[in-house]
């Protein structure tokens, strides 16, 4: 059983990528989706037998690496951790699997996209259940390969292109500190094993090691889970298809970093330096994402700040040593994260294709069920009182305002908290509330999607409702509630309605008129200072800016004059082709003189050669 929930969604991809075209595009979806929807009941199985019943489990399958430096074997570990991201892997992959049979529709290369879907899925399920760093890594480097096939599967189109070989670059900085982290890890203490280096932690250990350890692990994460730096990649990914964006940004590659740090959280828990970085890097990401979503006018890209946003939560409180509820977030994120980026995409399926904000309104009378499910994630996200999402990130802002050191942390993440309130709010208003701003044939064809694509919906909406409240006690049974006032508990709700009620303000025709028209009858977003605050928020802080003109543009440089010019058509060429060939020839030239075709210089070479072997010389 524990072997059938890595074999069942690879022989899926198996079967959809090579015989696509025998069983069909109707097929391929039926084939895929099914066998993913079977990985659910063996993972409520494992979560039965590993979080209910306390019995953590090991396989040993094979002997894989074996040398006197380092021995690993191809080993699967389910306890706790790995069975709640089973169910959310699987729970979520089956959904977008069976929405997908509807929304890639009339696409000619169906069962090529439903063999990426089962194979990146696949893929984080090696990363989940590995029992070592290096058969995470093989997982780790696996999604990150088939976010690039499924971000560029429609490959004819240049910005798909580009957002994919960005996404596999900026991952591959981190993807470097995992590497020398698990160099330094073989370094001190011999082996990958999770459990064998969780025992030798017990005993003495060289602090500095580890912290550069720790370091260079969670620039793995960084990368891997979009926090501040290396972010830049994850909005680009929205140029894939709707299911892709669901898949990658709420249950599978983005948490994988999430993930690591958790795994690896016994190596944390000796570093208090770097867990105070993590906080800091947390608290940033939360706060700058939040921030860069207030003014975005793609549909798909408000969701993905917004996934970024969160990610920042579950990292943050990582740094403050509850990994519980960073795993609790990251599970009640995945069910209202895949319901936005679902419903998303029901909403451009309607409109013909458009994801504009401004080029949106007047939806909710065409599509009112879509309407109900994106209402719904929204008020998950802003942790309105008893969904899910209430449950995990009030807790997160309490616990932190129980750390006085961090404090800044505490105010980032309320702040952050208005701050997704308001933007969630405005992509409501702008989708279904405000008046028509769509062609007149748009909004006459706006229609609801097809059962297919629905279907997912309704039970993302019931994990959206239901899942916090039914899993708090599972997953919070050791956590002990911090003693603070009152009035912080309920500070996150009303902040969240805070911001909500200034979205509705600000961007009422009738009340927004008079915040956004001064009094000498200028526009806001022609305002000097307001114009650059826009421009400076929509375009992510500039980051892209930044990294490509003082970053690449440098690396490049250096690459060309340096390693080109240097070292590639210099150094390497004297030594490598020209100094070879140069010597080869001077030498044969030397060695031809010899043959000048006079015998007496041939006689003469007899003779001295002959007295020297005479001589005992040569």
């Amino acid at each position: 059983m524990y072997i059938l929930i890595l074999f069942l969604p690879l022989l899926s991809a198996f079967i959809s990528g090579l015989f696509g075209r025998k069983i069909g595009a109707k097929g391929a979806g039926i084939f895929t989706s099914s066998c993913i929807t079977l990985t659910i009941i063996i993972s409520c199985f494992i979560f039965y037998e590993t979080t209910l019943s306390l019995s953590t489990t090991y396989l040993k399958l094979w002997r894989w690496v074996d040398s006197d430096l380092l021995s690993t074997d191809f080993g699967l570990q389910f306890d706790s951790l790995t069975a709640i991201m089973l169910i959310v892997i699987t729970s979520v992959s089956a959904l977008v699997h069976i929405y997908s049979t509807g929304y890639m529709a009339g696409d000619p290369h169906v069962p090529r996209f439903m063999s990426y879907l089962s194979l990146f899925t696949f893929l984080m399920i090696v990363l989940v259940t590995s029992d070592n760093y290096i058969q995470l890594f093989i997982g780790w480097e696996g999604v990150g390969l088939c976010s690039y096939l499924l971000i560029n599967f429609w490959f004819t189109r240049i910005k798909a292109n580009r957002a994919a070989i960005k996404a596999m670059l900026v991952n591959r900085v981190g993807d470097i500190g995992l590497v020398l982290a698990m160099i330094m890890l073989i370094k001190e203490f011999g082996t990958l094993e999770f459990s064998v280096i969780n025992g030798i932690l017990i005993g003495p250990i060289n602090n500095i090691n580890l912290t550069i350890i720790c370091l260079l692990l969670f620039l793995g994460a960084i990368g891997k889970s979009a926090q501040l730096g290396l972010h830049t990649w994850l909005p680009d990914a929205m140029e894939g298809p709707t299911p892709v964006s669901a898949l990658i940004h709420a249950a599978t590659m983005v948490t994988a970093g999430v993930f690591l740090i958790i795994r690896s959280a016994p190596l944390f828990e000796k570093t208090p330096l770097t867990l105070i970085f993590v906080t800091i890097m947390g608290a940033l990401t939360a706060f700058f994402a939040a921030t860069s979503g207030l003014v975005q006018n793609d549909l798909k890209k408000v969701i993905a700040y917004s996934t970024c946003s969160q990610l920042g939560y579950m990292v943050m409180v990582c740094g403050i040593s509850n990994y519980s509820i960073s795993l609790f977030h990251l599970m009640n994120h995945a069910f209202f994260k895949a319901l936005l980026f679902l419903s998303a995409g029901s909403v451009i399926h309607a409109v013909n294709d458009e994801q504009d904000l401004r080029k949106m309104g007047g939806l909710l009378k065409s599509i009112p069920l879509t309407y109900v499910m994106v209402l719904i994630g929204s008020l998950s996200l802003m942790g309105f009182p008893y969904l899910t999402g209430f449950y995990s990130k009030d807790l997160i802002l309490e616990l932190l305002f129980d750390k006085y050191y961090i404090a800044f942390a505490y105010w980032l993440g309320s702040i952050s908290a208005l701050l997704t309130a308001f933007y969630s709010i405005r992509l409501i208003y702008f989708t279904f509330l405000t008046n028509p701003n769509s062609k007149k044939e748009v909004l006459i064809n706006a229609h609801e999607s097809s059962l297919n694509i629905l279907f997912p919906l309704f039970f993302l909406a019931l994990g959206s409702i239901f899942v916090g409240y039914l899993t708090k006690e599972i997953i919070l049974s050791n956590i002990i509630h911090p003693i603070i006032p009152n009035y912080i508990k309920i500070l996150p709700v009303i902040l969240s309605l805070s911001g909500g009620f200034c979205a509705l303000l600000l961007y009422n025709r009738l009340w927004g008129y008079y915040v956004l028209i001064g009094a000498q009858g200028e526009t806001f977003y022609n305002k000097g200072i307001y114009h650059s605050m826009y421009t400076f928020l929509n375009s992510a802080w500039q980051f892209n800016y930044i990294i490509n003109h003082f970053i690449i543009v440098n690396v490049w440089k250096f690459g060309h004059l340096i390693s080109y010019k240097v070292i590639d058509r210099g150094l390497l060429e004297i030594l490598g082709p020209r100094g070879i060939s140069s010597v080869i020839i001077n030498i044969t030239q030397k060695i031809s003189n010899l043959q000048s075709g006079m015998v007496f210089n041939y006689a003469l070479i007899m003779i001295i050669f002959t007295t020297l072997f005479i001589s005992g010389v040569v």
